[in-house]
């Protein structure tokens, strides 16, 4: 029963996700691209794996220390879904919160130093630091919280790019540097809006008790009414990129890439959009949120069908 507690305390699905997607990007756009023109990434599967690990361990550490800094809250709004004070104690938390960033933050030292980039490592150490403060004060005034957070996990996409040193470098070749920018600008900005449309629908979600901790996040500063329509906005605005995105599909002759967006990205995403323009309850944020996750999964899972797509 605990051992279910740890997982469900550090959101394993979520985690999960962030891996994979770490995990994908650098074999299906890095190391794919750079074998057409036979050069060696600079990590190996193995570091890979260790990068993923690193990255996965700070996150999990920072929904530890959410749940922490929310156990009072949580305690009386979400009795039924908390396991802090229960399984595991907010003591055993702290220790699971230091083992954790010291596992992420180890690993990408020993990352960084493989790669001669000690300076690296500063992004996790400074990421850790940031999960921590927004835990503790910035998810409690308005967009900021969730700002940072839809911009970790975009950045995601940018950390495989940057321990491979040879993209980095001035003259590389060129033709190269601009596929993998492409895709790592793609991905980022996919997972920056389906991530911050998640993020303001918890906030929703979390309404009730966010007022009874003083909380001023942006449905309590401007509204339910207003947060619907900048959520209706970011959805729209997330259907308009992938629109754009399948007509370069189409005029590119890439049906099948075409056809999968338009079938497991726009169309789930596009058909919530009116359900949405009259959600009126809570629940309604909480499908949303739902969705957003769904989709997430239908784009993570394009780095590998659009490679073998395009065989």
């Amino acid at each position: 029963k605990k051992i279910f507690a740890f997982f469900k305390l550090i959101r394993w699905f979520n985690l999960l996700i962030t891996g994979a997607s770490l995990l994908l990007f650098h074999h299906f756009v890095i190391a794919a691209n750079m074998k057409v023109i036979n050069l060696t990434p600079t990590l190996s599967f193995a570091g890979v794996l260790l990068l993923a690990l690193s990255v996965v361990s700070i996150m999990a550490a920072g929904n530890v220390v959410n749940d922490y800094f929310d156990f009072a809250q949580d305690k009386k709004y979400k009795p039924n879904s908390t396991v802090l004070g229960k399984l595991i104690s907010l003591d055993e938390a702290m220790y699971i919160v230091f083992a954790l960033n010291a596992l992420g933050i180890g690993l990408a030292f020993f990352l960084a130093w493989k790669v001669e980039s000690l300076k690296l490592a500063n992004v996790f150490l400074l990421t850790a630091i940031l999960l921590w403060q927004y835990s503790a004060t910035l998810k409690k005034y308005p967009l900021i919280g969730n700002l940072l957070i839809a911009g970790l996990c975009a950045f995601v996409f940018a950390i495989p790019v940057l321990f491979e040193s040879q993209l980095l470098q001035p003259g590389f070749n060129p033709a190269l540097k601009q596929i993998v920018m492409l895709n790592l600008q793609g991905y980022a900005l996919f997972a920056f809006l389906t991530t911050l449309i998640r993020e303001i629908s918890k906030d929703v979600e979390d309404m009730e008790a966010d007022v009874s901790t003083n909380h001023k996040t942006l449905p309590i500063l401007i509204g339910f009414k207003a947060t619907r329509f900048v959520v209706v906005m970011l959805v729209l605005l997330l259907c308009v990129a992938i629109g754009l995105l399948m007509y370069v599909f189409w005029n590119g002759g890439a049906k099948n890439h075409f056809w999968y967006a338009a079938l497991f990205l726009q169309f789930p995403i596009f058909v919530n959009v009116l359900p949405l323009l009259v959600a009126e309850r809570k629940l309604d944020f909480k499908v949303q949120s739902t969705i957003m996750k769904v989709v997430m999964v239908f784009g993570i899972a394009t780095l590998p069908l659009f490679h073998y797509f395009s065989k």
